[in-house]
């Protein structure tokens, strides 16, 4: 791998500084979260149901790991049905197909078994006797928010070695989609397998691994058990005295203030307005060395942010009391970047023009994390997932009328409240003409051209109201679907775009929608890119450094290029 510098203004930092704060070794952390993922990652499996009759998988995607050379895979007895056919995918791709054995509803642990002949990955289970409170354990399963067929990682610890139900309960996040998947501990070793959540982030719940080495022999035969079966004695674990608690791993973001004191300086708060609404985002600071002559940048600064929470005016804030405006240079709707110029000069920033840009690749899997916020805080996470796309989310684009034809006019006849119509003052009775300069003929024509449309985009809207045309410029929003599991109502809440992004990272940084926009780093000082979104309860998005990179250059040579189209002859120099 290349070797990255990062320069800020009249600053060079080491791995050395950022990677050990006090007595706590981030280093070493970050070092045996990776090993976790080195033995286990392989193992960890993606599991559908199979239509034997179709030969393709049904719908209803869940999680489970290969525990031995036989094929045994465990999961959750929610998903899991005896008898019935499953497709196993593991990370590289290869499939295979599986039958489901026995389930014990009560404890929700299920089993199945590989049913091709061959050999697989496999990670060895561990002993659920064996845990401790605050012991790190990492999770390598599947959410379905992010609909890939590779795992992702997240970090937590032991919160309850035993609750009353008798499940562990951890910090490491799970949602639908993650059901049977497996939690490690440090030797990655399984310890427990995702049940079940509630509300709190910090209750997830896990099938304690010790139950299916009770009930191993029961649930290797395909049956379902209302009650209990009949158990064996699980020996003892001959590596329990290995394992070590780490109470400083509850507290990890107050422990690495010290560690990103420097990089804090490049996240910024804006605020701004949009169709009536208060906007409140971060902006990271850049500083664009090579992409614009000295002279363009002197008392210049440069930021980007989340494009579709920055409206039209957006302020930035320098201190509690002290703001500065902030000018829109340029929007990329694909990836919600905005780049903005204050005419204040700002210390530091991250030198894009002399970061050597390496791609993330597998091994980089577990690496530590940080989200500087402004006033010295910070978030710490793990990287789970190699750059992916993230698939247009299930809620379209709506403005929130009903249409009908009367007298051969497509009339508004009702109005959502709360909606974008509603915000711009549009009525029943309003005469829709054309939808961005395209004639709306019949009712089905405005949904026919608004589903070429995202959330947040802004489409014009030419109206008559008592036979005076007008026009409205209106921001669209998402149509949310019901969306009543529990997951999907976290306290942190989701960002309102957080889906359609051709390639981003993965990491569980506890984001709140309005900590977005700010840059992510490793503990290496190594910038990854800016926080674009939250996307779910498990995960949270960010663009990656090589396209904030072609972004600002860019945006730069376009904003020079104009600058000397406008450069006349009236104001150029009088050359002799």
């Amino acid at each position: 791998m290349k070797k990255l510098s990062f320069l800020f203004l009249s600053l060079l930092f080491t791995l050395q500084i950022f990677a050990q704060t006090g007595n706590f070794d981030f280093k070493k952390l970050e070092k045996d979260i990776r090993q976790v993922v080195q033995r286990a990652y392989d193992a960890s499996v993606y599991i559908t149901p199979y239509d034997s009759v179709s030969n393709r998988p049904k719908g209803g995607s869940f999680s489970g790991v290969v525990i031995d050379t036989t094929g045994h895979v465990l999961s959750a007895a929610h998903a899991v049905k005896p008898g019935d056919l499953y497709e196993i995918t593991f990370p590289d791709g290869k499939k295979f197909k599986a039958v489901g054995l026995g389930r014990i509803p009560r404890n929700d642990a299920a089993m199945l078994k590989i049913k091709d002949k061959g050999s697989w990955p496999y990670t060895p289970m561990g002993w659920s006797s064996s845990l401790k409170k605050d012991m790190p354990c990492v999770s390598i399963a599947y959410p379905g928010t992010v609909g890939a067929k590779t795992p992702t990682i997240r970090l937590g610890y032991i919160a309850e070695t035993e609750t009353k139900e008798g499940f562990i309960r951890s910090t490491c996040l799970m949602e639908p989609g993650d059901s049977g998947g497996p939690v490690f501990d440090m030797k990655g070793r399984v310890i427990g397998l995702h049940s079940k959540i509630d509300l709190s982030l910090d209750d997830n719940f896990e099938i304690p691994v010790d139950l299916y080495r009770k009930y191993w022999n029961a649930l290797t035969k395909p049956a379902s058990y209302a009650e209990r079966p009949e158990a064996t004695i699980v020996p003892e674990d001959p590596q329990a005295r290995e394992l070590k608690d780490l109470p400083e791993i509850t507290q990890l973001n107050v422990i690495s203030e010290k560690l990103n004191e420097r990089l804090n300086k490049t996240s910024f708060k804006l605020k701004s307005t949009s169709g009536g609404t208060e906007l409140q985002i971060l902006g990271t600071l850049v500083k664009p060395d090579g992409f614009l002559p000295e002279t363009a940048l002197k008392n210049k600064s440069f930021l980007l942010s989340k494009s579709s929470m920055v409206g039209d005016n957006p302020i930035l804030e320098l201190s509690v009391a002290k703001s500065t405006p902030a000018k829109v240079i340029r929007r990329d709707e694909a990836n919600d970047l905005v780049l903005l110029q204050v005419d204040h000069k700002l210390k530091d920033g991250i030198a894009l023009g002399t970061i050597a840009i390496d791609s993330v690749v597998a091994t980089d899997l577990g690496k530590l994390l940080t989200s500087p916020q402004p006033g010295n805080r910070v978030l710490v996470s793990i990287l789970g997932n190699t750059p992916i796309s993230i698939a247009k989310g299930p809620n379209p684009a709506f403005i929130g009328i009903g249409t009908d034809l009367k007298d051969g006019k497509v009339v508004i006849v009702n109005i959502q409240p709360r909606s974008p119509a509603s915000t711009a003052a549009l009525e029943t009775g309003d005469e829709v003409l054309s939808f961005n300069g395209k004639p709306i003929l019949k009712a089905e024509d405005l949904s026919k051209e608004m589903a070429a449309y995202k959330p947040n985009d802004t489409v014009n809207l030419q109206l008559s109201r008592a036979g005076v045309p007008f026009f409205k410029r209106i921001a669209l929003k998402p149509r949310r679907m019901a969306e009543r599991h529990i997951a999907y109502r976290f306290t942190d809440g989701r960002s309102e775009r957080r889906t359609d992004f051709g390639s981003v990272l993965i990491h569980d940084g506890k984001l709140k929608p309005s900590e977005c926009g700010g840059p992510l780093y490793g503990i290496d000082g190594r910038f990854y890119g800016v926080n674009i979104a939250r996307l779910s309860r498990t995960s949270s998005l960010a663009i990656p450094a090589a396209i904030i990179q072609k972004f600002v250059k860019q945006s730069l040579t376009e904003m020079k290029e104009q600058a000397m189209l406008n450069y006349t002859t009236f104001d150029a120099p009088n050359w002799q």
